[in-house]
């Protein structure tokens, strides 16, 4: 059971490291969002997701993976759709023999968002201009959640702008990556 406007999930502090992983041009946001998803999993849930020829656990260095995830999902700097980034990471998974799978849910996804962070684990989320999204059509890691007198959700999340700890609603929601 939720309990009305306490955050639930993994602290901003945990972000803090990630904070300069950003979606520097064009529509590279689903590459900057699966590097800040697979630097948190490495330093925290599984060390060996990332080699570390191509980044040491905890280091804020970033640049070698990020390069690689945008061969390997966006290699055309398009928009992409949460299948493509699932995909992408999928076969990044395929590359270094990895027993990982991305999941994706294409429409919505509160109910997979939460249930992912109250098991400790971030949640990439896709979020909507047509829903409201002030980011437009864009892709962030939600690390927490809370629930108002209302009934609406917020997150918390990485935006790959600059702010590791960005409050939103999430009625902007428009589908979801993840890892089981």
């Amino acid at each position: 059971m939720t309990t009305v406007n306490e955050w639930k999930g993994i602290s901003p502090a945990r972000f803090y490291p990630y904070r300069n992983i950003v979606t520097k041009s064009g529509y590279l946001c689903g590459t900057s969002a699966a590097t800040t998803f697979l630097c948190y999993y490495q330093d925290y849930l599984v060390p060996t997701i990332i080699p570390p020829h191509i980044r040491q656990q905890g280091s804020e260095k970033t640049a070698a993976l990020q390069d690689l995830l945008r061969v390997i999902i966006q290699p055309f700097d398009f928009p992409t759709l949460s299948l493509q980034v699932a995909h992408g990471m999928s076969r990044y998974f395929t590359l270094f023999q990895l027993p990982f799978r991305a999941r994706q849910t294409p429409i919505g996804g509160i109910s997979r968002v939460t249930k992912r962070i109250d098991e400790g684990k971030p949640v990439i989320v896709g979020l909507m201009k047509l829903k409201g999204s002030t980011y437009g059509n864009h892709w962030v890691v939600a690390y927490a959640y809370k629930k108002d007198a209302m009934g609406n959700y917020w997150l918390k999340v990485h935006d790959n702008w600059g702010d590791y700890q960005k409050v939103i609603p999430a009625s902007w929601i428009n589908g979801t990556i993840s890892l089981p």
